[in-house]
């Protein structure tokens, strides 16, 4: 008899022996029944009689039942194992699927036959033959293979639970990891019988890995390079002649570098199934966008395109802002070209860039596509306008002297009784008729505040209208800790700055306050996002301190001004799919946890590091990142989630693989110099399950004991 259970040995055993040890328990610890008396008749005193419910010696006496359900627990226990009559047949085999999910699967070239077939959809049909052909003794294990290796079920016989997992396998948007795939294929066969695997592809994989297998040992001339003996000649070449001391340890460090990265395959047998017919695919392989640093209203797009087949090519490149096309050109790409398209000075307007490959026009234009993935190409742009600013203050010349450094700001003056006086009217530009971006109250604290969407920065708040609890004030503090990794904090130092008075301010972490400097435990900066808003309250009076004649200063007025802003210079928006993201959060410094919105719609949490968010991009297309407070717990799984978040950002990822976009499927795959074969027919084996019975003799025994049970036989 062979064990063959999905469920390791060690979890079957405890588990059989945690159940063995409750059943036993459970006779031990029987409630006792509460004795009545009943004082005319002496014939019911052996009904009275009653033994002790907890006494072992006297428990046991029911032996029978207890070792009949003991008994049961141990075929259940022996049916987890899986076991098979007799030794499993020496013909059968252990099959390792590969099947590749890739970004260029999505190649509608599945079938020249079917149109509009993918090679996705025609290789899961190649895989589920090869899972009718097997025999009966065959085990097969799926894996899906894009910048993952997911095994996607464990080595089984059950032929309809392997193509219902074949079915359930879709590609996703990233290049395919194959060393991985293979080494993964390579650990789950390490001592099976008849190991084999077959690599269901379109073989659009690079050369690096394809070279990154080992089939036997290393070649004895490489060995010997390792250790032969170098010498520097006076030109500084290597030549004969006595060895230099260490000259042979770079060499050996190579090699055997080299052999670590590779994929061990020594004693299995590798096949191949390939899927696709063509070859000509044109796509983007580069989009990126930036803002220029002295006029952060306009920007610059950089697009490169590339001719993958081996015929010229026409097409039409579009350049979107939002829903409007702002740039169309026509390209004529040679065989192997790769153009470069840099569009300069462009005007803000949407946040959201999209550069989209059509059909070119005119007589001989190549009008299909079998590869519309990479012919989309996203970019964000974060919206940015010259920022109005409303300095609400009394004379106050070193600030209104170091908001004059800042080019991308204009800047109008009010005084704090022309603001209380009509705040309404105040806080709109007279220029635009629109609200000032951003209000500064230097050493004011008014009652009536300037509604959402305008930022606020204040100095010195006082009073119950500060827009953050103050617990009190603290004399001559010192900053001692800083939020170096906040964006109003960056590069900037105040641990020499003296200062008379500060207010020490009750940051609240659940409508994300952030503490932006302490002194000892008070904080005396303090930062907050609300959804369409920033807030920063320096608990200090520019009046009371030196501040105003460092560099540091400037500094920070310019980082409070860029955040309000969303200029965040180390925020990337255009990301790579097939890769593990970290987003920057601007400033959420005690969020945990983010949800991510993918293109698709399907939505996933992401844990939060270092004020990062990390997850792994599958999909092209924009991605949202929602971020909630982290006191508020997610609702239950299908209820609507309606938490107020603290933030939303966007990101684009986009293809960017010439390897997935280099679609020429291979018909004969080389992996490591070697020449994979289609897979042979199996041979015919068999396989005697016996769980079947075992349950089946389980069910038998829960009926007997059942009989004897009600019977009074065994209690």
């Amino acid at each position: 008899m062979s064990f063959t259970g999905p469920i390791a040995a060690s979890t079957v055993l405890l588990t059989a022996a945690v159940a063995a040890a409750l059943t036993v328990v459970a006779y031990i610890i029987k409630m006792r029944r509460r004795r009545f008396e009943v004082p005319f008749s002496n014939l019911w005193q052996r009904v009275l009689e009653q033994r002790d419910a907890n006494a072992l010696w006297k428990q046991l006496k029911r032996w029978l039942s207890l070792l009949l359900l003991l008994f049961i627990l141990g075929l259940v226990a022996l049916a987890a194992f899986g076991p098979t009559l007799g030794d499993r047949d020496p013909r059968a085999r252990s099959v390792v699927i590969l099947l590749d999910a890739s970004a260029s699967m999505k190649a509608q070239d599945g079938d020249p036959a079917r149109k509009g077939l993918t090679r996705m959809e025609r290789a899961k049909e190649r895989a589920k033959a090869l899972i009718d052909a097997m025999g009966g003794g065959d085990l097969a294990m799926v894996v899906r293979v894009d910048g993952q290796a997911t095994p996607m079920s464990r080595f089984d016989g059950d032929k309809p639970m392997l193509r219902k997992v074949v079915d359930g396998i879709s590609a996703s948007d990233t290049p395919a990891d194959l060393p991985r795939a293979l080494a993964a294929a390579a650990d789950a066969l390490r001592g099976r019988q008849n190991p084999l695997v077959v690599i269901v592809s379109d073989g659009a994989y690079s050369e690096q890995a394809l070279g990154q297998v080992l089939w036997g040992e290393p070649p004895a001339e490489a060995a010997a390079d390792a250790g032969a003996p170098t010498t520097i000649g006076g030109d500084g070449a290597g030549s004969a002649g006595s060895p230099t001391t260490g000259g042979d340890a770079p060499a050996a460090d190579a090699v055997a570098s080299a052999d670590l990265a590779r994929v061990d395959l020594r004693g299995l047998d590798v096949r191949y199934l390939g899927v696709g017919t063509r070859a000509e695919n044109v796509g983007i392989v580069a989009f990126n966008v930036r803002r220029y640093i002295a006029n952060k209203a306009s920007y610059e797009v950089f697009i490169e395109v590339q001719n993958f087949g081996s015929e010229p090519a026409r097409r039409q490149l579009a350049l979107y802002n939002g829903e409007t096309a702002i740039e169309v050109k026509p390209l004529e790409l040679a065989p192997g070209q790769r153009v470069r398209e840099i569009y300069r000075e462009l005007p803000g307007g949407e946040s959201t860039l999209r550069a989209s490959l059509r059909p070119g026009e005119g007589p001989g234009a190549d009008t299909s596509d079998p590869f519309p993935l990479d012919d989309q190409a996203w970019a964000l742009l974060p919206a940015r306008k010259k920022q109005s600013v409303l300095l609400v203050t009394r004379d106050n010349l070193y600030l209104e002297g170091a908001m004059l450094v800042y080019d991308n700001i204009e800047v109008y003056k009010a005084t704090p009784a022309e603001y209380d006086a009509d705040p309404a009217r105040t806080i709109h530009n007279a220029d635009t008729g629109r609200p000032f971006d951003a209000v500064v109250f230097d050493d004011h604290t008014p009652a009536v505040t300037p509604p959402s969407p305008v930022h606020l920065l204040y100095f010195n708040p006082a009073g119950e209208h500060s827009p953050f609890a103050i617990r009190g004030p603290v004399p001559r503090p010192r900053v001692t800790e800083t939020a170096d990794e906040h964006p109003v904090m960056r590069w900037v130092q105040l641990s020499d700055v003296n200062f008379d008075t500060a207010s020490a301010f009750a940051a609240d972490r659940a409508r994300g306050d952030v503490v932006l400097a302490r002194y000892v435990r008070d904080g005396i900066a303090v930062a907050r996002r609300e959804a369409r808003r920033k807030i920063v309250a320096f608990g200090w009076s520019l009046a009371g301190t030196d501040l105003t004649l460092r560099v540091a200063f400037p500094l920070l007025l310019v980082n409070t001004l860029d955040w309000f802003a969303g200029d965040d210079a180390d925020l990337v928006t255009t990301y790579t799919t097939g890769q593990r993201f970290h987003i920057p959060l601007d400033g959420l410094l005690d969020v945990r946890e983010v949800t991510v919105v993918d293109p698709a719609g399907v939505t996933t949490p992401a844990p939060v590091v270092d004020s990062k968010a990390t997850f792994y991009g599958r999909r092209v297309g924009l991605h949202q990142i929602i971020a909630y407070p982290p006191d508020q717990p997610a609702p239950p799984a299908g209820a609507p989630d309606l938490r107020e978040p603290l933030a939303a950002f966007e990101l684009a990822a986009n293809l960017g693989s010439p390897t997935e976009s280099s679609i020429a499927p291979a018909q004969d795959l080389v992996l490591g110099g070697r020449t994979l074969a289609a897979p042979e027919s199996f041979p015919v084996s068999a396989r005697r399950e016996l769980w079947v019975y075992l349950v089946l003799a389980v069910l038998a025994l829960l009926a007997l004991e059942w009989v004897t049970y009600h019977r009074r036989i065994t209690v």
